[in-house]
């Protein structure tokens, strides 16, 4: 068992007088990589927000191990898309914290930027104006201001919300890659049941106010078991020392190599 990075235990969240969580356990460990799924207003984003300590639970407690949390909001691109800056300056609002709102940013700071803009496959568009890229182009930015604060856990809110199908699985793969290579931790909302299955250990569902393992996760776990070879990730800039992976997945079990076409289901579940 690894160490835990998130842990909810007994949570219960109402607006008013409507419960949205009722008594919610379960763990996420460290450089895992889930999904939590769940029909719309079934409580995913709340529970989001009670791990990012943005509300505070009725009853029961949150506890987040990470020293640094990167998280992109659903459809985060929406509130600056027209903002006065290019994706370079866009990255660097990241850094607001550490920079200050009234300082220039050193040569170390946009080097991370650089990095992470390399990473995100938008290096090429740092001198654009973000209202000039696309919906996909646009959500990699904000992926990329939030891995410039260099996190251990990265959260993501309905990521693919507003973009189309090629976009979608392109943004899939730099979070599989963010996980695999790097050992971050990524937590995701999301309601695309088949991809989710594809490329996360495993998945949460969110449903009637509680949270359960959802049965295609158990047929994921166990596959992915067979794949798994003990291994640590590599280190790329922009991530250091938080860093020590146990494990990494081998060259061809990549998803853009896999099948992806899993022939047990359960009770309409989609299997990886």
């Amino acid at each position: 068992m690894g160490k835990p990075m998130i842990t909810v235990r007994n949570v219960s969240f109402a607006y008013g007088r409507d419960n949205v969580l009722t008594d919610v356990n379960f763990i996420v460990e460290e450089q895992e990589y889930v999904g939590i799924i769940g029909a719309n207003g079934a409580g995913k984003s709340t529970l989001m927000k009670l791990i990012l300590g943005q509300l505070t639970p009725s009853k029961g407690e949150v506890v987040v191990a990470a020293d640094s949390v990167g998280y992109v909001p659903q459809v985060g691109f929406s509130a600056v898309s027209n903002f006065p800056a290019n994706v370079e300056e866009i990255v660097l609002t990241g850094l607001n914290k550490e920079i200050g709102m009234f300082h220039f940013p050193k040569k170390e700071h946009r080097k991370r930027v650089h990095d992470v803009l390399q990473l995100a496959g938008m290096e090429d568009y740092r001198k654009r104006m973000l209202s000039e890229l696309s919906g996909g182009q646009q959500q990699r930015v904000m992926i990329a201001r939030a891995l410039v604060q260099n996190p251990q856990l990265l959260v993501l809110d309905e990521p693919l919300t507003g973009i189309d199908k090629e976009a979608g699985e392109q943004l899939y793969q730099l979070l599989f890659r963010l996980n695999r290579e790097y050992g971050m931790t990524i937590v995701m909302v999301t309601h695309n049941m088949e991809q989710v299955a594809r490329y996360t250990n495993r998945f949460y569902h969110v449903k009637n106010g509680t949270v359960h393992l959802d049965k295609s996760s158990i047929l994921c776990d166990e596959m992915l078991k067979d794949k798994m070879i003990l291994s640590k990730p590599r280190r790329r800039a922009p991530y250091d020392a938080s860093y020590k992976g146990r494990r990494n997945f081998s060259r061809q079990d990549a998803p853009d190599n896999a099948s992806g076409n899993g022939s047990r289901k359960e009770k309409g579940d989609d299997a990886c």
